[in-house]
C-alpha cells in the first residue's frame, strides 16, 4: 500500500519524471539526502521503465576525508518529497489504511557520483526521458509479449524437476518478500562472479534452488539467473495481496484462465485513456469463488469491473498489469501448464 501511495504522489506532483518513489516505509531512512545507493541494471522493464536502486548503508559522510565539509553538498542536494502525518484508504476489499509518519521520505532524486584519477565529483544531470507510449497510441500485446517470451524462454527448456524446484522456491518468496529481496540479490550478482562463485543461503527454501544452479554450467546459470531476476523483478511489482491471490490461483490451477484475461486487458486500446472497454465474456469464470478471486487480482493491478462486464481503467494501469502478466506468464510455465 505505501509503494502504490508513493507511486501515486510522484505522479501528481512531479510530471517531469524527476523523481523516484520510495517502495517501502522501512527502507525510507536509506533515500535521504546524502545516502549512497547502487544502480542495479541498466535495462529497463516493461512494468518497471526506471532503474532499479538499493540501498548500501553508508552516506556521503563515511566515505569522506577528515576534514571534508559535507554541510555544503547536502544543501545542494534535493532534499526530496518527505510527507506530514497522513492516513489514507487502502483497498475497497480490505478497508486497510496507513499512517505517513511526518518526515518520512516519500521519493528521491539521483545524483550519479563519478569517480576519475582519485578524485569525485558529483554533478546533477537531467534524467533522460523515460519511454513512454503516447495516449492515442493504439496498445498492441506483440511488442510486450516479445520481451516475455525472450526473458522467460529458459524456463520452457527445463526438465520437469528443475521446474518444480524453481516453483516451490518462488512459492516460497511469494510468502515472504525479504526472501524475494534475498533471492533477487544473489540472482543479480551471478553475472559479476567468476566461475568460483559460491551460491550460499541460510535460508531453508532457498538451498535446492542455490545447490542445484551451483552445479549448473556457466552459461545455463547466467540464462536461469537472468530469467529468475526478471519474474522476481515483476514479483516485486505486485501488492502482497496479489501475491497471495495467485498462490491460491494456483491451487486452483486458473492461472492459465486468468493470463488469457489479462492478455485481454493489455491488448485493448482503452486501457491508456481512462475509457470504459467490454471484456471478452468467456475469459471469466463459470465459478463464482474463481471469479471473485481473479476479479480481486486484476484489479489491484488499476482497473474496474462492472456487473455489466465492462471494465475502467484507473492510475494508468499498464505498467502494474504488465508485471501481473510476466507473473502469470511465468507461473503458467512453471506450474507445467500449456499457455
Amino acid at each position: 500500500m505505501f509503494k502504490n501511495l508513493t507511486k501515486f504522489i510522484v505522479n501528481q506532483m512531479d510530471p517531469h519524471k524527476q523523481f523516484d518513489p520510495v517502495e517501502s516505509i522501512a527502507d525510507n531512512e536509506h533515500f535521504r539526502p546524502l545516502c549512497l545507493l547502487r544502480k542495479q541494471r541498466k535495462s529497463n522493464r516493461i512494468f518497471h521503465p526506471a532503474p532499479y536502486y538499493q540501498q548500501t548503508g553508508f552516506t556521503l559522510d563515511d566515505v569522506l576525508l577528515p576534514g571534508q565539509d559535507a554541510q555544503s553538498i547536502e544543501e545542494e542536494c534535493i532534499t526530496g518529497i518527505t510527507g506530514g502525518t497522513e492516513k489514507r484508504k487502502g483497498t475497497r476489499e480490505s478497508k486497510q489504511g496507513i499512517v505517513i509518519p511526518k518526515g518520512c521520505t516519500l521519493a528521491f532524486k539521483t545524483i550519479p557520483l563519478q569517480i576519475k584519477d582519485k578524485e569525485w565529483d558529483m554533478r546533477s544531470f537531467p534524467k533522460k526521458k523515460r519511454r513512454r507510449i503516447p495516449m492515442s497510441r493504439k496498445i498492441e500485446i506483440e511488442p510486450w509479449l516479445t520481451e516475455v517470451e525472450i526473458c522467460c524462454q529458459i524456463f520452457t527448456k527445463l526438465s520437469p524437476d528443475l521446474l518444480l524446484i524453481i516453483l516451490n522456491t518462488v512459492k516460497a518468496v511469494m510468502r515472504d518478500k525479504n526472501l524475494l529481496q534475498e533471492l533477487r540479490q544473489k540472482m543479480e550478482e551471478v553475472p559479476e562472479q567468476d566461475d568460483g562463485y559460491q551460491l550460499e543461503t541460510e535460508s531453508p527454501d532457498l538451498k535446492d534452488l542455490c545447490s542445484t544452479l551451483q552445479h549448473s554450467p556457466r552459461d545455463h546459470l547466467l540464462q536461469l539467473a537472468e530469467g529468475i531476476t526478471y519474474v522476481l523483478d515483476a514479483l516485486h511489482e505486485l501488492t502482497e495481496d496479489q501475491l497471495l491471490l495467485l498462490l491460491e490461483s494456483l491451487e486452483r490451477k486458473i492461472v492459465s484462465q486468468q493470463l488469457n484475461l489479462v492478455a485481454n486487458l493489455l491488448e485493448c486500446d482503452k486501457v491508456k485513456r481512462k475509457g470504459t472497454f467490454l471484456v471478452d465474456a468467456r475469459l471469466l469464470f463459470p465459478g463464482e469463488e474463481e471469479q471473485r478471486l481473479t476479479i480481486a487480482l486484476v484489479e489491484l493491478s488499476g482497473v474496474q469491473f462492472q456487473e455489466d462486464g465492462s471494465v475502467i481503467p484507473r492510475d494508468k494501469p499498464f505498467e502494474a498489469m504488465a508485471a501481473l502478466f510476466v507473473a502469470l506468464y511465468a507461473l503458467n510455465i512453471l506450474s507445467g501448464s500449456q499457455i
